[in-house]
Order: structure tokens, then sequence, then C-alpha cells
């Protein structure tokens, strides 16, 4: 997503970058469950992210 963002993504596509990691992992365990699960973030106005 970082990388995205210095490249000149913009916010609808760095929204887009965060759901589909947080489908990967949160909801899709990898790959390994609930194939085809579609995951969107609406109304986002603030999301913080620590690593």
């Amino acid at each position: 997503m970082f990388s995205a963002r210095e490249q000149g993504a913009n916010e609808d596509q760095l929204r887009q970058i965060a759901a589909d990691g947080l489908a990967r992992m949160y909801f899709r365990a990898n790959n390994s469950r609930v194939h085809g699960l579609g995951v969107e973030f609406t109304d986002v106005e603030q999301l913080d992210i620590e690593l």
C-alpha cells in the first residue's frame, strides 16, 4: 500500500488495496477458507495501522 501511494495511487485504489489485504488475512485465512468472499471499505474516514 505504501509503495502504491508513493507511485501515485488515488484514495479509491488505496482503499481497495487495504480491503484486499484484510480480506486475504482475516476472512480468507490466506485463501484457505471462504473463497470468493468480497470485502469492501465504505465510508471510511480514518484507518490507523500499527506495524
